[in-house]
């Protein structure tokens, strides 16, 4: 076989350079024509997945799809959500936020940490659902509950905990290494329906636990990956119930 000519490596290499521009026309063609769908499109389930917040912020729900009887959501902030067919959050007097459940692993150490998200996490959720008006009445204790009124029961558990360590994250903080760790499952029900549940995880979310959480109690950051759950809850809840509007 005779090697290649300089002509032909010519013709070749202009080939070459015709198909990538093909190509690359082809897939900034079908990535423009995706892009250009609506930011807050739903597809064939009619939820949109962006909402603008009571506060001017822009939150986003994720793209939901049909599965068990209700619809499947990749909300970014969740690892998993799902709401029964039809249920929107809305006619209901009274949400009765359970007390924390756990089956978390955990050293000794880290007993009284764990028990502070234990006991913070309802109570911050209630003070960003109030606000959002989706219920008249938002129960921490079974003495609050009201006579009368259709009511909804959360009831979450930690599955997963670490205190995490200021050394750690000295060195690796930056990375996620010595950051707390939360997971926590809920499950919502109307009676003995189950209309809701979600997975969430958080560890070391806000910035200044990645830049500077060597210096910050783990409790404080504990405090704030907890913020930063509840208000994705509450913020789900809130754009399914209509509270916020579609974009």
């Amino acid at each position: 076989m005779k090697p290649p000519t300089r002509c032909n490596l010519s013709l070749l290499l202009i080939a070459a350079t015709a198909l990538s521009f093909l190509v690359g026309c082809s897939t900034t063609q079908e990535s423009t024509s995706s892009s250009t769908a609506s930011p807050g499109s739903s597809g064939s389930s009619g939820v949109p997945s962006k909402y603008t917040a009571m506060d001017g912020r822009i939150i986003e729900i994720g793209k939901c799809s049909p599965g068990n009887g209700g619809l499947n959501f990749k909300d970014p902030h969740l690892e998993k959500c799902w709401i029964a067919d039809e249920f929107k959050f809305t006619g209901y007097e009274t949400l009765y936020i359970a007390p924390t459940l756990s089956t978390a692993k955990f050293h000794d150490d880290e007993q009284r940490p764990h028990d502070l998200a234990k006991a913070g996490l309802p109570v911050e959720l209630k003070a960003l659902l109030v606000p959002k008006g989706l219920f008249a009445n938002v129960a921490l204790e079974s003495s609050e509950l009201k006579s009368g009124g259709r009511m909804l029961k959360l009831e979450n558990t930690i599955v997963e905990y670490s205190k995490g360590g200021g050394a750690a994250r000295y060195f690796v903080g930056l990375y996620g290494g010595g950051q707390p760790v939360l997971r926590v499952q809920g499950k919502m029900t109307d009676g003995d329906k189950t209309v809701f549940t979600f997975e969430a995880r958080r560890s070391g979310t806000s910035a200044g636990s990645r830049l500077g959480g060597a210096f910050l109690k783990d409790e404080d950051i504990q405090s704030e990956d907890i913020r930063s759950m509840v208000l994705d809850l509450s913020d789900f809840m809130a754009a399914i119930a209509g509270k916020y509007s579609p974009r």
